[in-house]
């Protein structure tokens, strides 16, 4: 993450070995130290649902800015080196939102204006319930978003405001994941090379039209393997005609003799003067 916001005092750096052993101080008594195994393992998972390799390195922006990165054994277990810094006070400006509109709109408006920023490749909205209630992108590369979601989540709680209040990037072998809370939900985008600056703008301008939405009132569920509904015909849909039973061909030979419907016969005439 650059260094756009400002340093406002000396760094700690530390380690966190694949034993769980920490070297150096976290600055926060060793909460950030215990947290990152944790949060590693919820990220690296992402990046396979993803497809964009393995985590290598995490970075949130909050009240102080955490640099993480993520070396990992053949075991599967990681070596987290990270340093922290305190910043300045992020001054986020004042927003006025005009008119007031339904939740799904105003949700999907937000993503519509995050995929103007450089660099952002698909953004979803999932609520505290793990429901991904919007989502902009290739349809081909949103499948999974309700646990990507989920463990965005999971990562923004576990790093509080200090590290992640402004948003978290969770950077990979092929791209990265960003992810910003909004209240108890979260917005998450997959992003190339974006400008933390243009971001962070973003996402405070998406947290202020929100900000009055009950996002968990959003009835509609995003589902990635929605077709494309074709237009209806003029006058309405025309219902297929039911198929019809196939006429079985007609039995043939000695044994079917007498198989099938028979005709009615008609009465026989008695004869030699019978009564």
């Amino acid at each position: 993450m650059s260094t756009e916001q400002g340093q406002a005092g000396a760094g700690t750096e530390f380690v966190v070995r694949p034993d769980g052993t920490v070297v150096g101080s976290d600055g926060a008594a060793g909460a950030l130290a215990a947290a990152l195994p944790y949060t590693g393992r919820l990220a690296r998972r992402m990046g396979e649902l993803v497809g964009i390799g393995d985590l290598r390195g995490m970075e949130g922006l909050g009240r102080r800015r955490l640099a993480v990165t993520v070396t990992w054994t053949p075991a599967g277990e990681g070596t987290y080196r990270a340093t922290v810094h305190r910043v300045e006070e992020r001054v986020v400006p004042h927003f006025t939102v005009v008119g007031a509109v339904d939740t799904a709109a105003a949700v999907d408006h937000c993503l519509g204006r995050l995929m103007t920023v450089d660099g952002v490749e698909w953004s979803t909205v999932v609520t505290a319930g793990s429901r991904v209630v919007a989502a902009r992108g290739q349809r081909q590369d949103l499948h999974h978003l309700a646990e990507v979601g989920n463990r965005m989540l999971a990562i923004l709680r576990s790093l509080e405001d200090q590290h992640a209040s402004g948003f978290m990037r969770l950077r990979f072998e092929q791209g990265a994941v960003v992810g910003a809370s909004l209240g108890r939900h979260a917005l998450v985008a997959r992003v190339a090379a974006t400008s933390d600056a243009e971001l962070v703008a973003m996402i405070d301008e998406v947290r202020a039209i929100l900000a009055q939405h009950d996002l968990t009132a959003v009835q509609s569920e995003f589902d990635p393997d929605a077709a494309e509904k074709e237009p209806a015909a003029p006058g309405g849909p025309v219902e297929a005609a039911a198929p019809q039973p196939a006429t079985p061909p007609p039995l043939v030979g000695a044994r079917f003799a007498g198989a099938g419907e028979r005709s009615p016969r008609s009465p026989r005439r008695r004869r030699f003067g019978g009564r």
